[in-house]
């Protein structure tokens, strides 16, 4: 009798370690599907942002190329005229302040700093995650360490330049505005090293155009990219 008892208990105390364990699969199987819920949700969140930085950066660098084909022009208005017309008129003051005009580099980043905040593995799709980082490690830091060094190079044509070209103080209107005139302009026409510095300036600005028009071809490809994998959730 107390072996049956015995046996009894034991089928007993067996079926309940077995639902207990059923319940605990079950709570983790659904806590994890929860937490795979929110993890998708946070990643349509991210690529939303992001979509919508990537529109906002393609605006601002055809703006930027904008501005930067009117540097382009008033460089080579200025080395028409030293190279054919050869007469000075203070139409050209404008021109001469606007070949060493350099158009900063901004873009938008807060999607970007959310995936590295929650971890690249929150976007699924590893073509899209490497498409991103690509664009904001690679792409986009490419046009900041050109401008920087552009920059960093004039310093070494400043002086020369300004001894030739008088500086308009600054204000506060848009660079459109400012002019510079130069001290004598018979000086600029027979100055080679002058002549130099204009063509040098009008290469860094081609290249500047050309790594943004890439960024611009790279943030459309990650746009489609993006409403792909928005279509799958």
């Amino acid at each position: 009798m107390e072996t049956g008892k015995t046996g009894k208990y034991l089928k007993y105390a067996i079926g309940e370690i077995i639902l207990v364990v059923i319940g605990i699969l079950i709570a983790l199987s659904i806590n994890n599907w929860n937490e795979e819920k929110k993890s998708i949700k946070k990643s349509r969140e991210i690529l939303f942002d992001i979509k919508e930085n990537v529109e906002f950066n393609t605006i601002q660098f055809q703006e930027d190329i904008e501005i930067t084909n009117d540097v382009i022009n008033s460089i080579d208005i200025i080395l028409n005229n030293i190279n054919v017309t050869k007469i000075y008129n203070d139409s050209l003051d404008k021109h001469f302040r606007r070949a060493t005009y350099w158009e900063t580099s901004r873009w938008k980043s807060s999607g970007y700093e959310a995936i590295i905040s929650h971890g690249v593995e929150i976007i699924q799709s590893k073509e899209l995650r490497e498409s991103i980082i690509d664009l904001y490690e690679i792409s986009y830091p490419e046009i900041a360490e050109y401008t920087r060094l552009s920059e960093g190079n004039f310093p070494v044509i400043l002086p020369k330049w300004l001894e030739l070209i008088e500086r308009e103080s600054i204000d506060f209107s848009t660079f459109l505005e400012h002019k510079s005139r130069p001290f004598d302009y018979q000086e600029i026409i027979e100055s080679r090293i002058f002549r130099s510095i204009l063509t040098f300036l009008r290469s860094q600005r081609l290249v500047e155009i050309q790594l943004r028009n890439s960024c611009i071809e790279k943030n459309q490809e990650l746009i489609e990219l993006i409403d792909k994998e928005l279509l799958k959730k």
